[in-house]
């Protein structure tokens, strides 16, 4: 069945947040999962009012019989500078469909998608960008369609319940934990680029280019002198092993309010396997706490040989996946001259 497709402009953003209220709320966490977080605001409007002002976007609606809106799709260019800490974990240019920017009718989404991602694709790929991401609720529903496109899971989003102090991580043998401050802004620099570098290694084989591992190293003077924000590092020994570092985290569909991000975690490699992570988790989780915060969130690479599996195991629960698809850079011309 041949879908009919129409620009999606200004004037369309109060039907389509309808629809991406209504598909949100199909789309999400099955009905089963759903209890044991809060879910984030949706704000479908305030979504796509940001959206559609984006510059550069890609966007077109899928029309039904009566002319009627059924669905949309709305991708942004992503431009990074060669000094960018973002172009760490993004392909510097890209593009993304972030939160809000796609919604799918009940019974024909991957047939919806398929027509819609094909035309904004054909532009996207017009403009050299070959990477494309997309944000999607965790949840079969929502990956589903997008699967059947050739995306996969690479990063995830995960969050936890901050509660009151309840049983503590056995202590280690020797280890200090310390409140970081700007002052130690080179060894939380330090650890942090370490930390990134190794995403070089299989299974993630994410390039790490020199340049924006320099530009992290001084990325978190602002947090270390924020009070909002928080650090710490662990030491042994008069030797820095380990350290974590959180920031407020902007609510989002699946980010509900009063949540903190765990924006840096890392232990050195030979300290690894004693608890250190789970003592500093801890100590930051305290902090959260005593703060008001209700909710901690954590990304981490689905390929992470220590990750995927570490931040699961100790009570991080994926609400969001960021999918991803890299086309064939050989590619060059016209589309259909390739």
């Amino acid at each position: 069945m041949t879908v009919a497709l129409a620009p999606l402009t200004d004037e369309h953003i109060p039907v389509a947040a309808q629809r991406y209220d209504r598909w949100f709320a199909r789309a999400r966490r099955p009905p089963s999962q759903r209890s044991w977080l809060a879910d984030g605001p949706v704000r479908g409007e305030e979504l796509l009012g940001k959206l559609i002002a984006a510059p550069g976007l890609e966007a077109c609606r899928a029309l039904d019989g009566d002319g009627n809106l059924t669905g949309y799709l709305a991708a942004v260019p992503v431009d990074l500078g060669p000094d960018d800490p973002a172009a760490l974990r993004s392909h510097p240019r890209s593009a993304l469909v972030p939160h809000g920017g796609h919604a799918l009718p009940a019974g024909r989404e991957s047939e919806v998608l398929r027509a819609l991602y094909a035309r904004v694709a054909a532009r996207l790929v017009a403009d050299r960008r070959l990477v494309h991401y997309v944000q999607v609720p965790a949840g079969d529903n929502a990956v589903a369609p997008w699967s059947d496109l050739g995306f996969g899971r690479e990063l995830v989003q995960g969050l936890m319940a901050v509660k009151a102090r309840g049983r503590q991580p056995r202590g280690v043998e020797g280890l200090g934990i310390r409140r970081a401050g700007l002052g130690d802004l080179p060894q939380v620099g330090r650890m942090a680029a370490e930390s990134s570098r190794r995403q070089r290694e299989s299974a993630m084989f994410q390039p790490q280019p020199e340049g924006p591992l320099a530009a992290l190293r001084l990325h978190y003077a602002d947090a270390l002198a924020d009070p909002r924000c928080a650090a710490w590092i662990a030491a042994r020994r008069g030797e820095e092993i380990g350290m974590v570092l959180v920031v407020p985290a902007a609510p989002d569909p699946v980010i509900p309010e009063s949540c903190v991000e765990l924006a840096e975690a890392y232990v050195e490699p030979s300290a690894r396997g004693e608890g250190i992570s789970r003592v500093l988790l801890a100590t930051a989780l305290a902090w959260a706490y005593d703060n008001g915060h209700r909710y901690v969130s954590a990304r981490w690479h689905s390929a992470s040989p220590l990750a995927a599996g570490h931040w699961p195991a100790v009570g991080f629960r994926p609400v969001a996946y960021r999918l991803s698809r890299t086309l064939d850079g050989r590619m060059g011309g016209a589309p259909g001259t390739f």
